[in-house]
Parts: C-alpha cells; structure tokens; sequence
C-alpha cells in the first residue's frame, strides 16, 4: 500500500483511537532473520476488548462488549 492511500484511508477514522497491527501469517520470523517486512492490506474500524490469552499472548476479542472500545486494525500480510 502506498502512503498516499494509507493516509487517505486513515483520515476516514475517528483520530482519537488506537490504531493496532495484525497478520494472520503463520510464521511471523524465519529463521535466522532479525526482522520481518510486511505490507498493508486493509485497514477496518473494529470494536474489540484487548485480552491476553492463557498463555499471555496479547489479542483481540472482537465485537460489542461492556469492556470493549473501537480500534482502527490494519491487517498486514509478509507478502507483497
């Protein structure tokens, strides 16, 4: 995703949420690697509680809830 079209896309939300990443790639580091590149493809205002789960791992129950509140998400993927 170019600049351009991120910042367009990001003026359309509220500018007072937290803005978080995601991928749904499974093997976010190969081996050997020290660092990852990834690229934009979404973005989506979500309501969603912030958790971790048993294991201590931050996530995301998304959907309504009494402790939930709205995220602007941006959904990454390591190929471009």
């Amino acid at each position: 995703m170019k600049l351009k079209e991120l910042l367009s896309k990001l003026e359309t939300f509220d500018p007072e949420v937290d803005v978080l990443c995601y991928s749904e790639d499974a093997d976010l580091l190969p081996k050997n690697h020290g660092f990852r590149i990834f690229d934009i493809i979404a973005l989506a205002s979500k309501d969603a509680e912030k958790s971790r789960t048993g294991d201590g791992i931050p996530s995301l129950k998304l959907g309504k809830s009494g402790h939930s509140s709205t995220h602007v998400l941006i959904e990454l993927t390591s190929d471009f």
